[in-house]
C-alpha cells in the first residue's frame, strides 16, 4: 500500500500512477500516518499475522529545512521498535535543489550511528517499481534464511542498489565487496579513471560495470 499524500509532493507525484499500473501484487492507495509505503513481508505460517516493511520516500527537497524529515524518520523508526523500517532516497529530482548523491550520503552518515535501518538510493522515480521488487526479493531471501544467520550490515544492504539498473546480482556484489572497501570505496572507484578500469576488469558482464559507474557519475561531482 502507499500513502495518497504522494500525489501532493512534486517530486513523487507520478509514483501513485506507476504503482497502481503494476500487476501482482496489487497496490492500494490509503491514508498512512507514519510511512509513504508499506510492503507486505512473507509469512512463515498461515496463522502468522501479516507484517509490513514501512518506508519513507525522500529527496533533497524534502530535507529543506533540515530537521523536519529527521523527526519523521525518528517517528517511523520508533513506531515499530526499529524493525522493518527504511528510507528510499531519490537521487535525481525534476527540479534539483542540491546534489542528490551528496545529500544521500550525508543522510546516511546522520542516520547510521543512531538508527539501524535500510536506506536505498533511487536513481529516478520511474525506477521505483523495479527497486521495490528487487528489495522485496531480498526480504524473501532474508526470511528464508535461518534465524541464527548473522544480520547483514547496513552497508551490505545498500550495495545492491548502487546501480542504474538495480539490484546488482549477488555474485557481483561479492566481487565488489572484495575489491572495494565499503560504499565510499565503490564511489571512489566509479568516479576515477583507474577505478573505472578496475571495475570493468572485475565485472566483465555486459553493462554491469557501466551501470555502477553511471549511478555514481550522474550527480557525484567533486569540486
Amino acid at each position: 500500500m502507499f500513502c495518497s499524500s504522494l500525489r501532493n509532493r512534486p517530486e513523487w507525484s507520478t509514483a501513485p500512477a506507476t504503482l497502481l499500473s503494476a500487476g501482482q501484487p496489487r497496490w492500494q492507495e490509503k491514508t498512512l500516518e507514519t510511512q509513504d509505503l508499506a510492503i507486505p513481508l512473507p509469512r512463515r505460517g498461515q496463522r502468522e499475522q501479516p507484517e509490513y516493511f514501512r518506508m519513507i520516500l525522500l529527496s533533497s527537497s524534502d530535507l529543506q529545512p533540515q530537521g523536519t524529515e529527521m523527526a519523521r524518520i525518528e517517528r517511523l523508526y520508533h513506531s515499530n521498535g526499529g524493525r522493518h523500517v527504511g528510507v528510499i532516497f531519490l537521487l535525481n529530482e525534476k527540479s534539483p535543489k542540491g546534489n542528490g548523491t551528496i545529500e544521500f550520503m550525508n543522510l546516511q552518515a546522520r542516520l547510521l550511528p543512531n538508527f539501524e535501518m535500510q536506506i536505498l538510493p533511487l536513481f529516478r522515480v520511474d525506477q521505483l517499481l523495479p527497486t521495490l521488487f528487487g528489495f522485496q526479493r531480498e526480504l524473501v531471501n532474508a526470511r528464508e534464511a535461518t534465524v541464527s544467520a548473522p544480520k547483514p550490515k547496513a552497508v551490505n544492504a545498500l550495495l545492491p542498489y548502487c546501480s542504474t539498473n538495480p539490484p546488482i546480482p549477488e555474485h557481483l556484489r561479492n566481487i565488489l565487496s572484495d575489491v572495494c572497501p565499503g560504499i565510499s570505496g565503490l564511489a571512489h572507484a566509479a568516479t576515477t579513471e583507474d577505478g573505472q578500469q578496475m571495475l570493468r576488469h572485475w565485472l566483465p558482464e555486459t553493462g554491469e560495470a557501466e551501470d555502477i559507474i553511471g549511478f555514481w557519475e550522474q550527480e557525484f561531482y567533486l569540486d
